[in-house]
């Protein structure tokens, strides 16, 4: 289903495109239509389940035992541009907590999955974070183009640990790039303001793959939107938590 899903992307060549409220952020006809397939086919699979999607259904974790969080298209930009990195997300959690995690590139055709306790594959595959320590390791981050006024202190945290690791990329689906630490492609995660969508398959998907998260001044939510500090082991986190804490004053910013 999540396959099929990224093949009616992949295969929209006529998809519109409008803002939500501003320039940086877009969505597209295909967004809208997929999110439209997923919770019809997914909600389907599971009767009863409540689905909450970034294109419009709000459902809240303590609704129903089964949720499905969904991101038809993560990375809506580089899709509307031809970029090809984007990602359809599909996490599934069961009172709250979460059970599984899909993250597929419709252009690829990889796909990322995870079923909690029973670890993390790519293509079917079994994955496995790297070993590398922070300064062989890579970071993945964004600059918050939502909300510009917390780009700066965003672009100290990554002036601060630039020094100290090898290097630094910016690809613009957190779910894909959540799920290339967890195959070992990267090592540490950063971004300041995400909502659940975005990560909650990716985040089940990476620590099944033996990665590991945190928030700032309070956990990761997957209810409402939430920053989010990854990486493939907790000496790594303790590091980079370290400095967005520090530059972020101990606070969630909103």
């Amino acid at each position: 289903m999540v396959r099929e899903s990224g093949r009616r992307v992949a295969a929209d060549r006529s998809f519109t495109v409008r803002t939500k409220g501003s320039v940086e952020n877009l969505v597209t006809s295909a967004d809208i239509e997929n999110e439209r397939f997923l919770k019809q086919e997914l909600t389907s699979l599971l009767p009863g389940s409540a689905f909450m999607g970034e294109e419009g259904d709000e459902a809240s974790l303590a609704e129903t035992e089964w949720v499905w969080i969904v991101d038809p298209i993560d990375g809506t930009t580089n899709f509307s541009r031809g970029i090809p990195e984007c990602a359809v997300s599909v996490a599934l959690f069961r009172n709250a907590e979460p059970y599984a995690g899909y993250v597929l590139n419709p252009f690829s055709g990889t796909l990322y999955s995870a079923v909690v306790g029973h670890g993390a594959f790519k293509d079917g595959r079994p994955i496995r974070v790297s070993d590398r320590d922070l300064a062989a390791s890579i970071m993945s981050t964004a600059y918050c183009c939502y909300q510009k006024e917390m780009a700066a202190p965003c672009f100290r945290v990554s002036e601060e640990l630039y020094p100290r690791i090898n290097d630094i990329r910016r690809i613009g689906t957190a779910a894909l790039e959540l799920s290339l630490m967890a195959e070992g492609a990267c090592e540490l995660y950063f971004e300041i303001c995400l909502s659940p969508w975005d990560y909650a398959a990716g985040l089940t998907i990476l620590k099944e793959a033996g990665g590991c998260y945190a928030g700032i001044d309070r956990d990761v939510s997957f209810d409402r939107p939430s920053p989010v500090i990854a990486a493939n082991s907790e000496e790594n986190l303790a590091e980079v938590a370290d400095v967005v804490r520090r530059v972020f004053g101990g606070k969630t910013p909103y």
